[in-house]
């Protein structure tokens, strides 16, 4: 008997569903409401000190701290940008931008998203070391008068590790964003935990991270609409 041609496209793309189904599965379950609970996330009404950080670095406006305890990496920074709490908001969320505008990202790639979710593939050149590569759930909203951004490792969510390339698969934390100096700038605490897997020390990529950060910020300024900054990026 002849198949019909119908039949024929239509195995294929039942079993592109069923593979699909237990990657969007794992996606609804990171897609709770609030931010997520496993982000490296200290509510603005505490501060950084009284969670177990130490300041290390303060460069071009930005300070930049530690956790004095973590056995891995746990980074913190603050700093006030130039610019309303929603265009720095918009820059924070749109990897696409990010791709050779932010230090160290070589690679930057939405893979799919959806209202107030992103899931998102990077790439990272780092010096002296592989380069390292991470699948990240991203999502964002509004709590107590400050919106927060936070993102997930989900190696499940993205594509296969590739050669040459380390995979991160631990990696979460948050951009917290509360409007000050009128609504004309933003204040800005980012926290990140992670580990860079593979045989680096871990003080070796700590400092260099805790360097970088300050650039970070400066490069999200630059990022956003000159026209609606209300004074010079540093």
């Amino acid at each position: 008997m002849t198949t019909p041609v119908g039949a024929r496209a239509t195995r294929p793309r039942r079993a592109r569903v069923r593979r699909l189904r237990p990657r969007l599965a794992a996606l609804a379950l990171l897609l709770v409401a609030g931010p997520s609970p496993a982000a490296e996330l200290t509510p603005l009404d505490q501060t950084l000190e009284s969670q177990g950080f130490e300041l290390i670095n303060e460069t071009r406006g930005v300070k930049v701290y530690k956790h004095r305890t973590a056995k891995v990496i746990r980074l913190a920074a603050e700093g006030v940008l130039p610019a309303p709490v929603a265009d720095v908001r918009e820059i924070v969320t749109d990897y696409r931008a990010q791709q050779g505008k932010v230090d160290r990202v070589s690679e930057s790639r939405v893979l799919r998203q959806g209202p107030g979710w992103l899931v998102v593939y990077q790439r990272l050149n780092l010096p002296i070391i592989s380069d390292r590569d991470y699948t990240l759930v991203v999502r964002w909203g509004q709590h107590r008068g400050a919106q927060w951004v936070t993102f997930d490792a989900a190696s499940a969510q993205g594509p296969p590790p590739r050669d040459g390339i380390v995979r991160v698969t631990e990696h979460n934390g948050s951009w917290q964003l509360k409007a000050v100096e009128g609504g004309r700038a933003t204040f800005v605490r980012f926290q990140t935990r992670v580990d860079f897997s593979g045989s680096v020390p871990r003080w070796m990529v700590r400092g260099g991270a805790a360097k970088e950060l300050p650039n970070v910020f400066v490069n999200l300024c630059r990022l956003t609409d000159v026209k609606h900054r209300s004074r010079p990026c540093n």
